[in-house]
């Protein structure tokens, strides 16, 4: 009658991502893997069976404290410049890797191999906080390599942007640098009944 609706259970918020799978009859405590595989989709990415996504910020480091988690907003131009010079990391360690563009300071991440959706998130969700590294959130083998790969990625990706011309470009404006990738929301695509 006034227009509002409670998608998964009255007085709590949902995202969209939520949001989305209650309204579509989908109890998301039972369906909802995670954000990324939303992500990946979205941006085109047809994740395979065992792919493990992640929604990813570029944000802005220094040591290792997250100075800002979106780089001053940085335009969709920059950063998509900036995540292709990303994306010719394809592997590591035997798992393949791939990085997409998605809007302004945001992109995907899917590793493709032996991996696990066991890890924790890199992105502490708040500025002036310390930079999360990923952990295995078991003791398999698969979370451990997990976690391992995303470090090395992260590392591997710190490197690539401070150097790149563009952050060079935006110190020199005094405007904040996108040298760093956060990964969250990590998760598997699964299939749903109809």
């Amino acid at each position: 009658m006034t227009g509002l609706m409670d998608p998964f259970s009255p007085g709590i918020p949902v995202g969209s991502d939520t949001g989305h799978l209650a309204i579509l009859g989908y109890d998301p405590l039972k369906y909802y893997t995670g954000r990324g595989p939303f992500e990946a989709l979205g941006a085109g990415i047809m994740l395979r069976a065992g792919d493990v996504a992640f929604r990813c910020n570029l944000a802005t480091v220094s040591g290792d404290t997250v100075v800002d988690r979106r780089a001053g907003r940085i335009s969709s131009e920059e950063a998509a410049e900036l995540i292709e010079s990303l994306a010719e990391v394809r592997e590591v360690d035997g798992v393949e890797v791939i990085l997409r563009h998605t809007v302004e300071h945001r992109c995907v991440l899917v590793l493709r191999g032996d991996v696990s959706d066991k890890v924790s998130d890199a992105d502490p969700h708040k500025e002036g906080a310390r930079l999360l590294w990923p952990q295995p959130t078991s003791d398999d083998a698969a979370s451990l390599r997990t976690a391992e790969v995303l470090k090395k990625l992260m590392t591997r990706y710190r490197e690539i942007l401070e150097k790149h011309p563009i952050n060079a470009r935006r110190r020199e404006l005094g405007k904040p640098q996108a040298n760093m990738i956060l990964p969250r929301g990590r998760g598997r695509c699964r299939r749903y009944p109809r």
